[in-house]
C-alpha cells in the first residue's frame, strides 16, 4: 500500500475547465469488446473474457438498433432533476422500460450458440420463467438486492445485466450533457442513480489526470475528486494497491483505491498508464486484485453487472 497525493496537491494540479459529466461513446460496447480481447491474451481467465467480449459485440449491435427508438425524457422532468440533483434516468424506483425485455430476447438468441453449458441451460429455461419473473430479476439487479418472493436464476443474471446496460446506455445517449445534474458530486451516477464499476483517470480532451467515476449501468462518467473515497467521500489516508508479478507490475493501469474510513475498495484505471483501459473490461480482468484487497480487510464497492450476486 502506498499513499496517494494529498487533496491539496491534486487541487493545485487540476485544470480549471472540467467536464462534469461525460456521456458514453457511440461505439462503447465495440471498444469494450476490443479491450476484452486484448486483455484475454495469455490471461488465466481467457475463455471468460472472450465470452464477455462476444456479449459486448452483441450489445453494440443491439444498441445501434435501439438508439433510433429511444426518446429523451420529458423536458419538465429534466428541469426538476437538474434543480434537485435527481437522476433523470432513475434505475432504482422508476418503471422498467419495455425495451429492456426485447433487448434481452435479442441477446439470448444471438449468444446461445456461444454460451458456456451453464448459461445454455439457463437460456433454455428463459421462456418458461415468464415476463414477471424476469422483470423481478431485472429490478433485483438494478437495486442490488434479491427479492424473497422471486426465484432468481443466477446464471441468467449477467445476460439480464447486459440487456439493462444496453437499455440505459441508449437512454443516456438520448440526453445532452446539460440534461444531467451537475454540482452534486456523489457516490451514485447523476444520470441513472446506479453505482460505479470503477473510476478512470483520463487524458486528452477530458483534461490530463482528471478523474471520473464510471457508471456500471448507463456508462455515464461523472467527475470526482482525484483523492477522495467515492463511496463515503473521505479524503484521509487513501491508499492504493496493485497486482505484482515476478517481472513487475501486472495490469499497471489498474489499482485498487482503498479507504480506511468505510473499508471500501474501488478500482481506479489510469489512461496515463495505459491509454486503452476500459473501466468495465479492466475490472473483469483484475478480479485477483479484489481477492487481494479482500484479504487486507476491504470490501469491493464497485458493481459489475456481469458478476451479479444477490
Amino acid at each position: 500500500m502506498q499513499p496517494l497525493l494529498s487533496p491539496e496537491e491534486i487541487a493545485t494540479q487540476a485544470p480549471g475547465d472540467i467536464l462534469t459529466n461525460r456521456l458514453p461513446a457511440d461505439r462503447l460496447f465495440a471498444q469494450r469488446a476490443d479491450r476484452l480481447r486484448t486483455l484475454a491474451a495469455g490471461h488465466a481467465m481467457a475463455d471468460f473474457l472472450l465470452f464477455c467480449a462476444r456479449i459486448a459485440d452483441v450489445q453494440q449491435t443491439a444498441l445501434e438498433r435501439l438508439r433510433p427508438l429511444t426518446q429523451r425524457p420529458d423536458e419538465g422532468l429534466l428541469l426538476r432533476c437538474r434543480q434537485h440533483g435527481m437522476p433523470p434516468l432513475d434505475a432504482q424506483g422508476a418503471d422498467l422500460p419495455d425495451t429492456w425485455y426485447e433487448v434481452l430476447t435479442t441477446l439470448s438468441r444471438e449468444l446461445e450458440p456461444w454460451a458456456p453449458p451453464v448459461l445454455q441451460s439457463a437460456l433454455l429455461s428463459l421462456p418458461g420463467l415468464g415476463r414477471p419473473a424476469l422483470d423481478a430479476l431485472a429490478r433485483s439487479i438494478l437495486r442490488c438486492e434479491a427479492s424473497p418472493d422471486t426465484v432468481i436464476e443466477l446464471a441468467l443474471a449477467p445476460l439480464v445485466g447486459a440487456a439493462l446496460q444496453v437499455t440505459w446506455t441508449a437512454r443516456a445517449l438520448a440526453l445532452n450533457g446539460q440534461d444531467i445534474p451537475s454540482g452534486f458530486e456523489d457516490s451514485l451516477c447523476p444520470a441513472c442513480g446506479s453505482h460505479p464499476v470503477a473510476s478512470i483517470v483520463r487524458i486528452g480532451d477530458a483534461g490530463h489526470g482528471v478523474r471520473y467515476a464510471t457508471c456500471s449501468l448507463c456508462a455515464n462518467e461523472w467527475h470526482v475528486t482525484r483523492i477522495k473515497c467515492v463511496p463515503c467521500h473521505n479524503t484521509k489516508d487513501i491508499a492504493y494497491q496493485g497486482l505484482e508479478g515476478e517481472e513487475g507490475a501486472l495490469n499497471p493501469g489498474v489499482k485498487a483505491e482503498t479507504c480506511p474510513a468505510c473499508q471500501a475498495s474501488l478500482k481506479i484505471v489510469s489512461m496515463e498508464k495505459d491509454p486503452f483501459v476500459d473501466a468495465f473490461a479492466d475490472d473483469l480482468a483484475t478480479l485477483a486484485l479484489d481477492m487481494l484487497v479482500d484479504e487486507a480487510g476491504f470490501h469491493r464497492a464497485g458493481r459489475n453487472l456481469f458478476l451479479f450476486t444477490p
